[in-house]
């Protein structure tokens, strides 16, 4: 409880600071962008915090997360044939977009057997690249939608949430919160498995079933996720570091508290995107600036 409280109010603060700062005057529909910023913020940053604690308390990886993994740009991959196709984002695109990357992840990576986590993070970075020169070349054959694909490449919350469109993104919102509490039903073999692979078989944890629910789950969210806001990198892999040594490595603990600070991160990174210039910067280009000293710090320990 000691160490809630002050999350909380921090929590609250950064909510505060994301609605008034800005270069732009008060005025209702400023506020309004602002709400919805706020939202969309909350949302994406909980859920990218999350599943980037579930996959690293999985592949007992630091460096893992929806980004550095591929998926994040394989729902992106997936969003943009989904505009090119129907002119607009469609999640089951974006899902099957992160589903099919981070499975290609999985197999590249153990293509010569050996240990299969040293080589998730070379093999995940070799298939973002891939899927994001595939989205190149839809952004030169979409045209039109250059700048929906751009967004979805490099992460934008600036979608006013109105009576358009209100219903459609509550509803992918609810859905994602119902996955995110199934997926947080692993709790205790995320525990056991982050403890040793043979641990967790000596233990009796059917650690093929369980990989394939979380990794199910993970593209799920991920693909609603980016299908929303764009892929917004680094968020998964700097918060759990920060929640773990917060609340410590039990994941009962870490991923609801990875979840409130990722919404924290994002909200300040998205405040900061729009304050720092008169032009918006996307909010990935903050997260990143912020994600790769940190990667770097954690790849030389």
């Amino acid at each position: 409880m000691n160490k809630i409280l002050p999350v909380i109010i921090i929590f609250v603060l950064a909510v505060i600071i994301s609605l008034v700062v800005g270069p732009a005057r008060l005025t209702n529909e400023i506020i309004q962008l602002r709400v919805s910023r706020v939202i969309l913020a909350v949302f994406a940053g909980g859920i990218m915090a999350f599943c980037g604690a579930v996959l690293q308390g999985l592949f007992g990886n630091p460096l893992v997360e929806p980004y550095t993994l591929g998926s994040a740009s394989g729902a992106a991959l997936g969003g943009s044939i989904g505009i090119l196709l129907f002119g607009t984002i469609n999640p089951l695109f974006a899902f099957l977009g992160a589903l099919g990357t981070g499975f290609s992840v999985f197999l590249i990576a153990r293509i010569k057997g050996g240990i299969l986590r040293d080589r998730l993070i070379l093999a995940g970075v070799v298939m973002s690249f891939f899927c994001s020169s595939l989205v190149m070349i839809i952004m030169v054959l979409g045209g039109r939608e250059l700048y929906e694909i751009l967004y979805l490449l490099m992460g934008y919350l600036g979608i006013i949430i109105n009576s358009s469109n209100r219903i459609y993104i509550t509803l992918l919102i609810l859905i994602s919160l119902v996955l995110t509490a199934l997926l947080y039903r692993y709790h205790r073999e995320l525990d056991i498995i982050s403890q040793g692979i043979e641990t967790a078989a000596g233990l009796g944890v059917d650690i093929q079933k369980i990989s394939i629910m979380v990794f199910i789950f993970v593209s799920l969210l991920i693909g609603l996720t980016v299908s929303l806001v764009g892929a917004i990198g680094f968020v998964g892999l700097v918060v759990p570091h920060i929640a773990k040594l917060l609340f410590g490595p039990k994941h009962i603990h870490n991923l609801p508290a990875s979840f409130v600070l990722g919404a924290i991160f994002l909200l300040l990174a998205d405040t900061l995107a729009r304050s720092i210039s008169i032009y918006e910067l996307p909010v990935g280009v903050v997260t990143s600036l912020i994600g790769v000293p940190f990667f770097i710090y954690l790849y030389q320990r």
